[in-house]
């Protein structure tokens, strides 16, 4: 299996070499979670634990992961790949029959300092998906958006429901920015991202307002400007939207966010034990 990347990848808690990967394990509607490293920290790991746990449940299963124990493997994980600065895959495969778990680092993507500085464009992609609140693999889905979007060289591609309303981004989540306020879409109609979380609590913490309601595309045209959310690219400015152009990348509010949750993360790795 190509994305798995480094010497060494854990399965059921027992160390095994890359290269002898058993390439039968089949990994397609296997529910995951991705985890950042950074200074080999894996930030947020508990929320990503608690949602692994909760999408067992919300595809209809009873099985459920021990947090302590998965931190350790991980911990391990860094530890013998020597590797602090990387994406961490789990996987869990199986959930029905016999569960495996699979941790193991992946090909990690950043945005580029210019792309923090300039904002990335997005573009809009009709598509619901089957169950937004549940972290599962579909590999049909992921690859008709890498084609919209290495066709249009955007960065992200925002999803648009039935009624013509944004939902979230096909790796993200998106919030936008309108009179002070931040506008995002309801958790139930996305996947409950850890750093759309965060972002909220953060927000909240600051006096910023935010308010989660249905956002129809036409409110791309009164907003100020756009971010979005993920594991990997933290708060990243969007530039534009199919043919609007944003200036998100100076807004005042969106550089206070990101500003203040770049602190928080560096206070994350500071307190981690």
């Amino acid at each position: 299996m190509n994305e798995i990347q480094e010497k060494y990848y854990i399965l059921n808690g027992t160390k095994n070499e890359t290269k002898k990967f058993n390439h039968e394990i089949n990994l397609q509607n296997s529910v995951y979670e991705v985890i950042r490293v950074l200074n080999g920290v894996p930030l947020f790991v508990e929320e990503h634990l608690d949602r692994l746990n909760e999408s067992f449940k919300l595809i209809g299963s009873d099985y459920s992961l021990e947090k302590k124990q998965l931190i350790s493997y991980i911990d391990n994980l860094i530890k013998l790949n020597d590797c602090y600065n990387k994406n961490i895959k789990i996987v869990v495969t199986d959930i029905n029959e016999e569960p495996n778990s699979l941790i193991y680092f992946i090909v990690s993507n950043y945005p580029t300092k210019e792309e923090y500085s300039n904002g990335v464009n997005a573009v809009l992609f009709k598509a619901v998906r089957d169950n937004p609140n549940a972290k599962v693999i579909h590999t049909s889905f992921r690859e008709s958006i890498k084609e919209k979007l290495d066709k249009h060289q955007a960065y992200e591609a925002i999803l648009v429901n039935h009624s013509n309303e944004i939902t979230e981004g096909s790796r993200s989540n998106i919030f936008l920015v309108k009179d002070n306020t931040v506008f995002t879409p309801p958790a139930d109609d996305v996947l409950k991202g850890i750093t759309r979380k965060r972002i909220i609590e953060l927000c909240n913490s600051l006096n910023i307002c935010v308010i989660e309601k249905t956002i129809a595309v036409d409110f791309l045209k009164e907003s100020e400007g756009l971010f979005m959310t993920g594991t990997s690219p933290k708060v990243l400015p969007i530039a534009s939207v199919d043919d609007l152009l944003f200036n998100s990348n100076v807004h005042p509010l969106i550089l206070k966010i990101i500003d203040e949750y770049n602190f928080l993360i560096s206070n994350y790795i500071k307190d981690y034990v």
